[in-house]
């Protein structure tokens, strides 16, 4: 029997947990031509739940265009894959392949044939010496021709990891251009991202040339219930049994996750014909250790002091970071190392502190449950 759970983004037709609520405003929003700030932390399901609601537009008959900005290197590279997802989503209708081709100036398609008969599809330059800034003016000056020359058919254009422009050369400036040309254009944006901080600074900040440009919209935790009982329903579609009182401890240890839930509940469908409290610590041993080598890349790239921020964290939640007792017990330093190291941290989007409870803690929970193993030994 195929496992019944996703390790990779959930597929648009695929069964998805809930978000009835988020599918149909998103729907709305965006019928309404209007631009949303999507926001959650990594691996929520910002970019399948984007993806469903753009599905539903295009049975509508809307055009639906999807970039991902994740590790944009320059201006040039976002314009190209801005141009790109044009071309892919227009490339199997001749009409609006027409459309887009004659409209997107800057850039031309390039298909090429593969053994199996499909085609890969890149773009290059129309035209050499333009760049940068220019470019990405030409770029979108040449969106707004393609999104005009569909009249009465709404466009929908979903941005995600939008935040990563602002590592990018004269980030302010590229704010700037792409606000004054989305203004104008009758489409309607989605701007997803998983570094909270950054990307509602965009349009948030009063300096900022988005400010106040788009609806704020927090992706927040599945239901605990809904969670739930859709853990016993995919075990159940899998031939395996869950009894819901095993589902609510799947999905309590990852803190109700839908990634991490999706992952724990993938391994302990390999590892038992019914679901039990040691088929699910093994599977969460399973589940640590497939994520290693993305915490331990995370680490990498963190200064001593804010290792030992996490570590501490990762150990002790605490609503008193500035405490001297909590500073001595983890060693933490002076207080103005501390400050520093929470806003980066904060930055990162790998702290945060609970609205509810007003406690600092680690935003993952699986990376947290990974820290504590590094100076913890489980022995039997």
């Amino acid at each position: 029997m195929a496992n019944p759970f996703y390790l990779q983004e959930i597929p648009a037709d695929a069964p998805f947990c809930n978000r009835l609520e988020e599918l149909k405003e998103l729907h709305s929003y965006a019928e309404a031509k209007a631009n949303v700030v999507i926001y959650s932390p990594r691996r929520y399901g910002k970019t399948s739940l984007v993806k469903r609601v753009q599905k539903n537009l295009s049975k509508k008959g809307a055009i639906t265009i999807f970039s991902d900005f994740f590790g944009v290197a320059s201006v040039d590279d976002m314009t190209a894959r801005l141009a790109k997802a044009v071309f892919a989503v227009t490339h199997k209708n001749a009409s609006l392949w027409k459309k887009a081709v004659r409209a997107i100036k800057s850039f031309r398609p390039v298909l090429k044939p593969e053994i199996d008969g499909t085609f890969t599809l890149s773009v290059e330059p129309s035209s050499i010496g333009k760049s940068g800034l220019n470019l990405l003016e030409e770029t979108m000056t040449s969106l707004g021709e393609f999104i005009s020359s569909n009249k009465n058919i709404l466009v929908h254009i979903a941005l995600d990891e939008f935040q990563e422009i602002v590592a990018l050369k004269d980030a302010l400036k590229i704010e700037a251009i792409m606000r004054t040309y989305i203004q104008q254009q009758k489409a309607s944006y989605f701007f997803v991202g998983s570094r909270r901080r950054v990307l509602l600074g965009i349009f948030n900040e009063q300096q900022r040339p988005f400010f106040q440009s788009a609806i704020n919209y927090p992706l927040r935790l599945l239901p605990a219930e809904e969670l739930e009982k859709f853990i016993v329903e995919q075990f159940r579609a899998g031939k395996r049994k869950c009894t819901l009182e095993m589902a609510h401890k799947l999905a309590s240890l990852v803190q109700d996750h839908p990634y991490y839930a999706q992952k724990l509940g993938f391994f302990v469908f390999e590892i038992a014909d019914q679901v039990t409290e040691d088929a699910i610590n093994r599977g969460l041993e399973k589940l640590v250790f497939s994520e290693k080598p993305v915490f331990e890349a995370i680490i990498q790239g963190l200064t001593s002091q804010q290792r030992l921020l996490l570590h501490a964290l990762a150990k002790e939640p605490t609503q008193k970071m500035l405490a001297s007792s909590y500073i001595r017990k983890h060693s933490l330093g002076s207080i103005g190392g501390i400050q520093h190291a929470l806003r980066q941290l904060e930055e990162f989007d790998l702290v945060e502190k609970d609205q509810h409870t007003g406690y600092w803690k680690l935003v993952d929970t699986v990376f947290a449950i990974w820290l504590k193993s590094q100076v913890e030994e489980k022995v039997r």
